[in-house]
């Protein structure tokens, strides 16, 4: 099977998940009355200042992000802010246009104008996952704990419970691979020194690749025997977290009626679902993002169909497109296209897996 039939294939499976998953949320009895022009009007009510506060919020999280990538990469080589900002957006950008395949832009584009190996970068950016991974699990907690949770149904209630316990798996599963990193860095010399035992059935070129890999992984983290700057990238990205929770809190006050008047905390718990919704992304939609977070805004908050679904297509619209089109803008700046930065991440990730 050829890639690009994998990846219409792939679209295709999560087009048909996430229509049935609007499907079955359709299916309530507060649905069979939807009326697409109570959404238009509050769309169209949306007050500016709070649109305008969360545009500000919104790219004050890329820069957050490349200044915590700084702090990473702070042991191989003092990097260029702008380039870390322009390497987050267009990243970002990618992965709205392109979808997942986008994702490694940043590491590839950060490689190529910092002049570091790319798997040092794919490192930093396994590192970055981790650390996003365990904060949205911990607000996930925080809003669980002091969000004022109304499940309307038995359904959602049901919904409530198991998200506890997966909430519960995966942070078990973080902590295990932190753990799993930090003897990685603390052996890392022994690892590096020569093949692994494990893998010595490997050819001498395959070996060769291995040893590369795992020298470069070492140095992606280094940081964790760096105090200063592990502590500041962890202040970082709580702060990086408290902004994007803002973007949400924000957008959802510019709505006004039931939306506009739900709590910080109650914002917090749509951002943790709706990220969920985003592992199975459709290419320039949000897909599983829109069906999540009005999931929980009607079901755990007994928002109106309405009221959830111009939420739900606001926040999309401010969290992609101020990307997109100042990622768009760069592009051109930089001499660059779509295409390249896909063909350039492409490149690189084919070299680290040897398919090169």
């Amino acid at each position: 099977m050829n890639k690009n039939l994998r990846r219409w294939l792939g679209l295709g499976i999560c087009a048909a998940i996430l229509a049935l998953g609007f499907y079955n949320l359709s299916r309530g009895e507060e649905w069979k009355h939807f009326d697409w022009a109570k959404v238009w009007l509050s769309l169209r009510a949306a007050q500016p200042v709070y649109l305008a506060g969360a545009l500000v919020a919104t790219y004050l999280t890329y820069f957050l992000r490349a200044y915590r990538w700084r702090f990473f990469l702070d042991p191989i080589k003092k990097a260029s802010l702008w380039n870390l900002f322009v390497g987050q957006i267009l990243g970002f950008s990618a992965v709205y246009l392109i979808g997942r395949w986008g994702e490694f832009v940043r590491p590839a584009y950060i490689a190529k104008r910092e002049d570091v190996t790319f798997t040092s970068q794919a490192a930093i950016w396994l590192l970055e996952r981790i650390y996003d991974m365990v904060f949205v699990i911990l607000l996930f907690a925080v809003a669980l704990t002091f969000g004022p949770l109304q499940p309307g149904t038995a359904h959602a209630r049901h919904i409530l419970r198991a998200t506890r316990w997966v909430g519960l798996f995966i942070i078990l599963l973080a902590f295990l691979i932190v753990a799993i990193l930090v003897i990685f860095r603390l052996r890392a010399e022994e690892l590096t020194s020569g093949t692994p035992r494990l893998f010595r059935f490997l050819s001498p070129r395959g070996q060769e690749r291995l040893n590369r890999f795992l020298q470069s992984f070492a140095d992606g983290l280094e940081v964790i025997e760096n105090w200063r700057d592990f502590f500041s990238s962890l202040a970082s990205t709580a702060l990086l977290w408290f902004t994007n929770t803002c973007v949400f809190w924000l957008v959802m006050r510019s709505m006004g009626g039931d939306v506009g008047q739900l709590s910080w905390f109650a914002s917090a718990l749509v951002l943790v679902f709706s990220i969920l919704g985003m592992l199975a992304p459709l290419p320039g939609i949000g897909g599983g993002f829109q069906v999540l977070s009005i999931y929980v805004m009607t079901g755990f908050f007994r928002v109106s169909p309405e009221s959830a679904t111009a939420a739900s297509i606001m926040l999309w619209l401010m969290i992609s497109v101020p990307c997109v089109l100042l990622g768009l803008a760069l592009l051109v700046y930089e001499g660059l296209s779509v295409k390249k930065l896909g063909a350039m991440a492409e490149k690189e990730h084919a070299t680290v897996a040897g398919k090169v």
